[in-house]
């Protein structure tokens, strides 16, 4: 499925050793119809000079520096910087445009494109004051940062799936296939019937910062499938037209009755209603104080990275969930709780944080 078809992305590698990761993300972007264009630093080029090869992908070119010609990139939809090292990170927080690729940078910054920063760093450039300084200055404008993996032991690049899916979600927030289904009274009484359960367990939610904006998601199992809180929704303040009914799915393909797409992750919520067939409630939280608490991560987070919004990602997470009563925690992907009620899932929700700040 072209998510990203006639989309443009910068692609912006900097000298850390993950660059040679990128050319796994960059083949996604472009399989998924996007023309992508890959810019390096010097000491990027450097790292990748034996592994330059890797970056030949049909819908990926590589930019060396400003055209003789005088010819122009074509207008970007996103630049994503990844990795992006302590020296970048900082330059781009003072404005600082000495090369090709921080020109690059500042000028989509200055444009108000959407810019996606993956800082790729040790412990202590991370810890620097310096570090929070800027990233804080960079978010201020709109910027995206994709935080890294930080343990007791060191602090590394996020997964370069987990910048991937970043990217996905800033520009095509659904991947999955679907078809919308005419609206009938029976999804109009099916609304009024449940708007109200959702809205109150929503206002639950954020009230006890379990998730924040359009993160996170509701559902619940009823007699004509899944109502799912559509996606871009803020869960807080859910309105009758932000609930989606689910019929059906065939194959990969998700068939819906209601005003909007239901949430980008419908995939995962599926598939966890197959694989545990008496749950009837399911919400995916995005909690920081649980998704990066270090306690929790041991007792609760599954292994791998869990994909964003794409099917096959259940297996992941699946048997934490069964030995943990219900709930788990999505590697650097927000938490999952899994029961008989909405009701049930959130007492488990707000249990886990007691565990983590008790």
């Amino acid at each position: 499925m072209e998510t990203l078809k006639g989309k443009t992305i910068y692609v912006i590698g900097t000298g850390a050793r993950k660059i040679v990761q990128l050319p796994r993300a960059i083949r996604e972007f472009a399989e998924a119809g996007a023309n992508v264009y890959t810019v390096m630093s010097n000491m990027g080029r450097e790292i990748c000079d034996s592994n330059f090869i890797d970056f030949e992908i049909a819908g990926n070119s590589m930019v060396t520096g400003y055209s003789r010609e005088g010819e122009k990139l074509p207008l970007e939809d996103l630049v994503l910087v990844a990795p992006c090292t302590f020296n970048t990170l900082n330059k781009i927080s003072a404005g600082i445009a000495d090369t090709y690729p921080t020109t690059v940078i500042a000028s989509s910054i200055s444009n108000k494109r959407k810019v996606v920063i993956a800082p790729a760093m040790n412990s202590t450039m991370w810890e620097h004051p310096q570090t929070q300084e800027s990233i804080k200055r960079i978010q201020s404008w709109g910027c995206k940062i994709v935080y890294p993996e930080i343990s007791l032991e060191r602090v590394t690049m996020a997964p370069i799936e987990k910048i991937a899916d970043t990217v996905f979600s800033n520009i095509a927030k659904i991947r999955y296939e679907s078809e919308r289904i005419d609206i009938n009274d029976g999804y109009t009484k099916l609304i009024e019937e449940n708007h109200a359960e959702f809205r109150r367990i929503g206002e639950s939610i954020v009230d006890l910062d379990l998730t924040r904006g359009s993160a996170g998601c509701l559902s619940k199992r009823v007699k004509e499938g899944y109502l799912v809180s559509s996606t871009g929704a803020h869960v807080g303040s859910l309105s009758p037209e932000e609930l989606t009914l689910v019929k059906s799915r065939t194959g990969e393909k998700i068939m819906w009755q209601g005003y909007k797409e239901p949430s980008s992750e419908t995939p995962l919520l599926l598939e966890l209603y197959s694989l545990i067939p008496k749950t009837n409630a399911i919400i995916h939280s995005h909690c920081p104080r649980m998704t990066y608490d270090h306690r929790m991560q041991q007792s609760y987070a599954s292994e791998e990275y869990a994909r964003y919004g794409i099917f096959g990602e259940a297996n992941k997470i699946i048997n934490v969930l069964r030995k943990n009563n219900g709930f788990g925690i999505l590697r650097l992907h927000g938490e999952v709780s899994v029961g008989e009620s909405l009701d049930d899932v959130f007492s488990k929700l707000k249990s886990r944080l007691e565990e983590a700040h008790g």
